[in-house]
């Protein structure tokens, strides 16, 4: 018979979600012991092992966009995952943020489909406690997520001005806002910290460039919400 191949182990309460899922096998080979699979749906591979506390941690990659977050989280919620951190990557609409720079995010405006479509209006906001644990590993700031990074929108339309509610937009990627959004209705604690890949002139971190920054930025992360005390049962 065939041999079948199939996830092996549950997630854990503790999950960090990147895009892509090289990132993912690249986390969890890295900055956990001992990783076995836990989420193959759609090709976007999650894998369990225990934190250097010794605490399990999940990393799961949810694909591009927001409806591809939203259906990974989703399966993630069937699990009783209680906390959620976004690694990612954004565009810099500020000039004072270099490729590489980290934005912890206090906010992001959804200018996103999946964001209008949950009937979310204005700015989303992750979960305080656990956004408080990660303080101090980037330049805390508000960002706005959308369908399409400017630099692929051909619809002639103008972009959305860059100032918030209450201020200027450090930042704008495509997924940040979905993913509070669809964790808040969930009921899972979220929070995001992005890594600038491109600046407002246009200088650009390429994937090899990234890698190390995601490692670092995942241990520091790991450090903080592993030995930490968990948000929900």
């Amino acid at each position: 018979m065939p041999t079948r191949l199939n996830a092996i182990t549950p997630a854990a309460s503790d999950v960090i979600v990147v895009g892509d899922p090289r990132r993912s096998f690249l986390l969890a080979q890295e900055l956990t012991e001992s990783p076995k699979m836990s989420h193959l749906a759609r090709g976007l591979w999650g894998y369990t092992g225990g934190a250097p506390s010794g605490r399990p941690v999940t990393i799961q990659s949810t694909g591009i966009g927001g409806p591809s977050a939203a259906a990974v989280i989703s399966d993630l919620a069937t699990e009783g995952v209680g906390r959620i951190v976004r690694l990612g990557t954004c565009v810099a609409t500020v000039a004072d943020l270099e490729p590489g720079s980290v934005v912890l995010v206090e906010s992001a405006l959804g200018l996103d489909g999946v964001s209008s479509r949950m009937g979310v209006a204005g700015e989303i906001f992750p979960a305080p406690e656990l956004t408080a644990l990660l303080e101090g590993l980037g330049r805390s700031g508000r960002i706005s997520s959308h369908d399409l990074l400017s630099r692929n929108d051909r619809s002639g339309s103008p972009l959305p001005e860059e100032t918030g509610p209450d201020g200027q937009l450090l930042a704008r990627d495509l997924q940040t806002a979905a993913t509070f959004a669809v964790a808040a209705d969930l009921s899972i604690a979220a929070a995001a910290l992005l890594i600038v890949s491109e600046d407002k002139k246009g200088g650009r971190l390429e994937e090899a460039d990234l890698e190390p920054e995601f490692l670092d930025l995942g241990r520091l992360v790991l450090d903080r919400i592993a030995p930490a005390e968990r948000l929900f049962n």
